[in-house]
């Protein structure tokens, strides 16, 4: 079982665990929208971003396959920048009518 560090925390995952399911397994609370366990991954809501040492870029969390070794960090300021911005596009093509919407409020924005 490949061994992974997130944020200073060292734990063991199944062999072809994604970064996101590594977190979920430390506890460790990374925002998502897009994914789901029981359908494929899709990846293109990018609100799961995270820095991987020695990656030139941020890496999708829940489209990345965890290598034995990897560091992976959450909070940093790049990372949370980059969702930020993401979240930003998100709202600003999102519906503002709340009270008349399917969702009557209660989606995940």
């Amino acid at each position: 079982m490949p061994k992974v560090t997130i944020d200073g925390l060292e734990i063991e995952v199944p062999k072809g665990a994604t970064i996101l399911e590594a977190c979920e397994q430390a506890k460790v609370r990374i925002p998502f929208f897009c994914y789901h366990p029981a359908l494929s991954i899709a990846g293109n809501c990018r609100m799961c971003l995270v820095e991987v040492e020695k990656m030139p870029k941020l890496a999708i969390a829940c489209n990345t396959t965890v290598m034995d070794g990897m560091v992976v960090r959450t909070t940093t300021d790049k990372v949370k920048k980059a969702q930020q911005g993401v979240l930003e596009i998100m709202l600003a093509n999102h519906p503002l009518d709340c009270p008349i919407c399917d969702q009557a409020g209660e989606c995940k924005l």
